[in-house]
């Protein structure tokens, strides 16, 4: 007795619905994971139980995805109503490298000559309507988040680097050349325990030091 196939199983499992917001979650999860080079079409296609030219109904091109990527990770920037000047900036700053450590291929893309997406004006926005509101002129709040951006994403590239070792200066014969950084090296803690960053901080506070004087009332 044969068996109507309108009521059996089907023998393979349906597909999820492709959308844009799904390529974009599942393109995130192999950037964070392997890196921005460790992404193509074809894998993120596999990825996603799909032919790598269906994508492309969703997204115009690969250069596109990056963007909506990039837009996706940095999401919406802190509140900073009602934060004195100081604190808001350190806020806003803290935050963007909160981002730029949980999904470290986005530091290259903000340092380069791209267009900034809608989240990215988003941060802008804040920084600038923040520093504009503690009652500073527009030249003076451009002048700040250029500061207090380069930075943060500086900073994060730096954390994101090799360091050279002792060893590494040992090996190339110079370290009675380079006393400084031999004394140096081992000793510079970029990232220390509980995900502490004492050279980020350090930093920041230097930065936000030179913020608050560039904003002192001139006599």
């Amino acid at each position: 007795m044969s068996v109507d196939v309108r009521w059996s199983p089907p023998t393979t499992p349906a597909r999820p619905a492709l959308d844009r917001a799904s390529i974009v979650t599942t393109a995130l999860a192999i950037a964070d994971a392997d890196g921005l080079a460790a992404l193509s079409m074809p894998r993120l296609a596999r990825e996603l139980g799909s032919a790598p030219m269906s994508l492309y109904r969703h997204v115009p091109s690969k250069d596109a995805l990056v963007d909506l990527m990039l837009d996706t990770a940095l999401g919406a920037p802190p509140d900073l109503a009602g934060c004195p000047l100081r604190l808001g900036c350190e806020i806003w700053a803290t935050a963007l490298r909160d981002v730029l450590d949980e999904h470290p291929w986005t530091v290259g893309l903000m340092a380069g000559d791209r267009s900034a997406g809608p989240a990215e004006c988003g941060w802008s926005e804040a920084l600038l309507a923040h520093v504009v509101t503690t009652g500073q002129p527009l030249h003076t709040a451009v002048e700040v988040l250029h500061l207090v951006h380069g930075y943060v994403r500086g900073a994060a590239a730096l954390a994101g680097d090799r360091l050279p070792t002792a060893d590494d200066l040992e090996r190339s014969g110079r370290a009675t050349e380079l006393p400084v950084l031999a004394r140096l090296l081992g000793g510079a803690v970029v990232r220390g325990p509980g995900g502490a960053e004492p050279l980020f901080d350090s930093g920041l506070r230097r930065t936000l030091d030179a913020v608050e004087a560039a904003c002192a009332p001139r006599s």
